[in-house]
């Protein structure tokens, strides 16, 4: 349902709570703000934009959240890069790596059969590969 053009909006304060015309007739008014809290409905919303949201932290530091072109989330206009440091995580895809990688405790590849081999390299450089037979 569409939220209906204001054209003379009314308004009213009592001991009923604060009321407007947003939907009503000229006699009418939808009491949207009681003792017991807000009363809207969908439509009173339909057509709100919010280009950015602030947060304020307890220190007082301000965190900016809107979104790019590509309806990617930006956070003090930075693009959000999700973590990727789970536990057994399971990364699928073609991935292209840009710049130094670290591996630490060696690297283990499957073969096209399905045979798995940890690689290490010793203190000289060298590669060594090695059947795991029991994984």
């Amino acid at each position: 349902m569409a939220r209906p053009i204001i054209t003379k909006g009314k308004t009213g304060i009592g001991n009923f709570g604060v009321g407007v015309m947003p939907d009503g007739t000229s006699n009418t008014l939808r009491v949207l703000i009681k003792p017991d809290g807000f009363h809207f409905v969908p439509s009173d919303f339909e057509d709100l934009v919010l280009p950015h949201i602030v947060f304020d932290t307890s220190n007082g530091s301000k965190y900016d959240l809107s979104f790019n072109d590509e309806g990617e989330l930006l956070i003090n206009g930075n693009k959000l890069i999700a973590s990727t440091n789970q536990n057994d995580e399971t990364i699928a895809g073609n991935k292209t790596y840009t710049g130094l990688t670290n591996l630490k405790g060696g690297l283990r590849l499957t073969s096209p059969n399905g045979t798995i081999f940890n690689i290490q390299v010793d203190d000289d450089g060298k590669l060594n590969s090695k059947e795991v037979t029991n994984a």
